[in-house]
């Protein structure tokens, strides 16, 4: 659909005298309305007035486009207005408006108009078109100057091979990215130089910047209001930064500035991996510790912000037990609640962020969507029933196996090949004709991305919950067997494995059970208070990664980039919470050294644990809930102690002298294994 298809002569309106934004809609409204585009004068009025509020819509050199979507609009239309008179429309150059074009359309339409106002901003951008239509005595004179004919500043492709590329992007993603773009090829085609500039708008990157145009370039301009993607391509490129607003202005001096070296930044490396996607290409999924860290540098403030508001409400409770431990006071179970929502998050946003990383906005959708399975919430998962709204995936398996969490891995893994479907699809759809965009972008690859995510993970977590339910079947075996220092062993292993994810909580929830009264089997392994050794061996095992990587960072300073150090601090707190994940992003950017070192420590932690009989009778809460610790009674213990303090006073100096062990363990193994590699070349420290 051209631009002039929006247009027609009884919503034009030329050289009125209008006094301020609200005569100008009333005036263009009524027209509308007289065109039966519209209904409802004052509904379409109420939301432009409503869109006026958001963020300023002149977009300078005396030009606003106001614009919005409403239930009172029929069909799309672009009304529009001269003036004798410039008003005021507190546009961004701060100078008086004297054209308008009024962009509406039905709310069904969704961000049609955002289209629209892309392509009018593209034209707008030529001064050419801006002072043919402030000179216009008819509508004809309107038609004649946004005739679409071959845009004679649009460069040739040269093969790589650009005088001049650029990036621009403005808050919104519309007008002023595109108005950027125009205006700085204008000025290069004025002073005879090809140019190629990428714009990252609201529907998505265009005209993308590759490697080679990069290279070749005799400069580079950066105008841009906001963050933008892909800044890692410029890594140690000179290149000048500056306002959207400065180059729609000064194009020609933004350019010669450019050429002639001044005010120009170097680029550089992007700091703990979180660069995002730049280029769409199949390139990107080859740099798969950029894309995970990507994922976990978005993830991290879910970890911290939900593990400390959990370990306040364990805190607020401390002194109860049992499997409500964390809830049973009011005050603690609302910092617990809101703890668990923000945590529960952690996995979702990791698995968003990969696939982002990766593909851009359109892998946050299908992202997020396996990440949320990897978490099997209970509409999807929940063996406790097999009707109505809950375990609608789970009813299809056998009652036995309930657990079909997959955890960081599930949200890793899936994040990649739900990748690999949005990738598929922007490249099969990239012809789509412009007007298509949107159902291109808001429906079409969004639905398919999603359907995908949920088959892909669906046939994921089969395995991983079978592989689960034998976790804990073999556990329980062993525990029959009463070979305590050996399943404190394996569960300390498996409380490291993955810090979370679903060998951790095939130990964990196998932990939790055996402190449910009605398991009469863990007998042998039960203190009075209802607490036993395997409980106390998940939890304890279960904080000393946190706590290793807090240690290390610090005693090992050296060999850990500043970042690490800084994430370390936190980690102390998570340890004594019991909140293992606070280990993952460490494993995820050094998983050949971390991993394998964590898991030794939780072992040996485990181990002396189990071997003195130490038993725990809550699910969950680290130091707080260290009173509620004790030595097994089952008159096999190394202590035969009757009295119940002694009991607990006992349990609680292993249990700290079992964290010691097993973390300074971690802690020596990872160090100097770090240290090795880091004298060797194997491991370089980022800035």
């Amino acid at each position: 659909m051209k631009i002039i298809d929006y247009f027609t002569e009884t919503t034009t309106v030329l050289k009125t005298s209008a006094t301020d934004k609200i005569e100008v809609f009333a005036t263009l409204a009524a027209a509308l309305v007289n065109n039966e585009t519209v209904i409802d004068q004052a509904a379409l009025i109420k939301a432009l007035e409503k869109r006026e509020t958001e963020g300023p819509t002149g977009v300078g050199n005396g030009l606003a486009i106001p614009h919005c979507s409403s239930s009172s609009v029929t069909k799309p239309a672009i009304a529009i207005m001269t003036l004798e008179k410039a008003i005021d429309w507190q546009s961004l150059d701060n100078k008086p408006v004297d054209v308008i074009f009024m962009i509406t359309t039905p709310a069904e339409e969704g961000e049609q108009h955002l289209h629209a106002l892309a392509k009018l901003a593209g034209f707008l951008g030529k001064s050419k078109v801006v002072n043919q239509i402030r000179a216009a005595k008819n509508f004809a004179d309107i038609i004649t100057a946004f005739d679409e004919p071959i845009n004679e500043h649009e460069i040739v492709k040269t093969d790589g091979h650009y005088d001049i590329i650029g990036i621009t992007a403005c808050p919104t993603g519309i007008a002023h990215t595109y108005m950027a773009k125009e205006k700085m090829e204008e000025a290069a085609k004025a002073m005879g130089l090809t140019i190629k500039v990428e714009t990252q708008g609201r529907s998505g990157n265009e005209n993308v910047l590759t490697a080679k145009d990069i290279a070749n370039a005799k400069a580079i301009i950066i105008g841009i209001d906001k963050k933008i993607m892909g800044m890692s391509r410029l890594q140690g490129v000179s290149y000048l930064e500056t306002s959207t607003k400065d180059v729609i202005y000064h194009g020609s001096s933004v350019i010669q500035d450019a050429l002639n070296g001044k005010r120009l930044t170097v680029g550089k490396a992007s700091k703990g991996g979180s660069e995002e996607v730049g280029e769409l290409s199949l390139k990107n999924f080859k740099d798969v510790t950029k894309n995970l860290l990507g994922g976990v540098s978005r993830m991290l403030p879910f970890v911290v912000a939900g593990g400390i508001i959990l370990g306040i409400g364990f805190l607020l409770d401390s002194g109860n037990s049992g499997g409500n431990f964390g809830v049973t006071r009011d005050v603690a179970a609302w910092f617990s609640g809101l703890g668990k929502v923000i945590f529960g998050m952690m996995v979702p946003i990791l698995g968003a962020y990969i696939c982002y990383s990766i593909v851009g906005p359109q892998g946050l959708l299908p992202g997020m969507t396996a990440g949320l399975i990897a978490n099997a919430p209970g509409m999807l998962y929940d063996a406790s029933t097999k009707t109505g709204w809950a375990n609608t995936w789970g009813r299809l398996f056998p009652d036995s196996v309930s657990n079909f969490n997959s955890g960081f891995f599930g949200a890793l893994i899936g994040g990649y090949l739900v990748a690999f479907v949005v990738y598929g699809c922007q490249k099969g759809f990239a012809r789509f004709h412009p007007s298509l965009r949107g159902v291109r972008d808001i429906v079409l690859i969004p639905i398919l991305a999603a359907l995908a995510a949920g088959v892909l993970m669906f046939g994921l977590n089969i395995p991983l919950g079978y592989l689960n339910w034998g976790l804990s079947e073999g556990l329980k075996a062993i525990a029959d067997y009463n070979l305590n220092a050996l399943i404190g062993i394996i569960i300390g292993l498996m409380m490291a494995a993955d810090m979370g994810g679903p060998i951790n909580k095939a130990a964990y929830v196998f932990g939790t059970l055996t402190i449910d009264a009605t398991q009469t089997a863990y007998a042998g392994i039960r203190a009075t208070n209802g607490g036993t050794v395997f409980m106390a061996v998940a939890m304890l095992a279960g904080m000393v990664p946190p706590l290793a990587l807090a240690l290390c960072t610090r005693m090992f300073k050296k060999y850990w980039t500043k970042k690490d150090v800084e994430q370390g601090n936190t980690n102390y707190f998570l340890a004594i919470c019991f909140i293992t994940e606070g280990a993952i992003p460490f494993a995820a950017a050094d998983p050949k050294r971390t991993i394998p070192s964590i898991m030794a420590g939780s072992a040996i932690t485990g181990a002396i644990v189990s071997g003195f009989g130490v038993t725990l009778a809550a699910p969950h809460g680290g130091i707080f809930v260290f009173p509620l610790l004790q030595i097994q009674d089952n008159g096999k213990n190394w202590f035969m102690i009757a009295n119940h303090g002694a009991s607990i006073g006992v349990a609680v100096l292993i249990s700290v002298i079992a964290l010691i062990i097993g973390s300074f363990v971690s802690v020596l193994i990872l160090g100097f294994w770090r240290m090795h590699d880091v004298k060797n070349n194997k491991i370089t420290l980022a800035v």
